[in-house]
């Protein structure tokens, strides 16, 4: 890993097993290169434009000049190198698997969606930098880096477990995000989006530099349909105040609030420039990717 450190048993497992089922979900979902919005000399070509004193002679159109007499400069698109930070929650929440065991945990769903993310850009020659979050991003971040070694190292962070009690800030965690990632990229967070302050406008400063925002919201089917558990105390996995639960009326209730908070995080995301996904933990990764990444959705 990048500290240096082998990886434990547990983490080399889940690395492995991680590895496995991002090989199975990336097939077909994402092919081609990236274009940049900067000019430069490429196969691609764009349009003419007059000859202006200390343009390179090279690029002059000797075609276009014998059939119009004018010194033109042959102006192509840069097929470049595709630069993506990859986000993921590791707020405590994130760690819940639901009461009636279908499916893997939020965290482990996050983890997957985001890892084959990495494979696909990787694959393909892009650069990929990763980092975990949650009041504020991780000192474990990797920067973008395009060799396949980069990889296990991307792996290996996607897999770090949230902390108990750790809670959700991302307000600044996306704020410091956006000083770190430069311009014109892809930003991807898988998150839960468990923050009562929100924090979700800050997406409109990455749009704003040329970024393309996708956001998986992360939610576990018991989550999204609550099922009976029969009389029970629920307590919040960050700071949250136990509150007793006893089905009829408290879960109607629980699908108004539901409908509202997904609809008020679909809203923040596109309100920002951002691309909204929900992502439900019981839905195969490569479902959810072919949807938002496959040949109908990279216009």
């Amino acid at each position: 890993m990048g500290d240096g450190r082998p990886l434990d048993p547990e983490t080399a497992r889940r690395v492995a097993a991680l590895a496995l089922r991002v090989d199975q979900a990336v097939e077909g979902v994402l092919t081609g290169m990236h274009r940049s919005p900067h000019r430069g000399a490429s196969v691609v070509f764009v349009e003419h434009r007059e000859y202006r004193p200390g343009d390179d002679p090279r690029l002059l159109d000797w075609k276009a000049f014998a059939r119009t007499d004018r010194h033109v400069i042959k102006r192509f698109e840069q097929e470049t190198q595709l630069r993506a930070t990859l986000l993921i929650d590791r707020s405590a929440s994130m760690n819940w698997d639901g009461w009636s065991e279908r499916g893997p945990s939020k965290h482990a769903h996050a983890a997957e969606l985001l890892a084959a993310i990495a494979y696909l850009l990787i694959r393909q020659g892009d650069a990929v930098g990763v980092a975990g979050f949650d009041t504020a991003l991780h000192d474990d971040a990797l920067p973008p880096r395009s060799r396949p070694a980069h990889l296990d190292e991307v792996f290996g962070r996607l897999v770090r477990r949230p902390q108990p009690e750790a809670r959700t800030d991302l307000a600044r965690s996306l704020r410091e995000v956006t000083e770190r990632a430069g311009r014109r990229g892809l930003v991807a967070l898988a998150s839960d989006l468990l923050d009562p302050r929100h924090g979700l406008e800050t997406l409109a400063q990455l749009v704003a530099r040329g970024h393309r925002v996708l956001v998986f919201h992360v939610m576990h089917r018991d989550e999204l349909e609550l099922p009976d558990p029969g009389p029970a105390r629920i307590v919040g996995l960050e700071g949250e105040g136990p509150v007793d639960f006893d089905g009829g009326p408290l879960r109607d209730l629980y699908q108004q609030e539901l409908a509202a908070f997904l609809a008020d995080r679909q809203r923040r995301c596109t309100a920002a420039g951002a691309r909204y996904v929900l992502a439900p933990t019981d839905v195969p990764a490569a479902r959810t990717l072919a949807a938002v990444l496959g040949p109908r959705s990279r216009r």
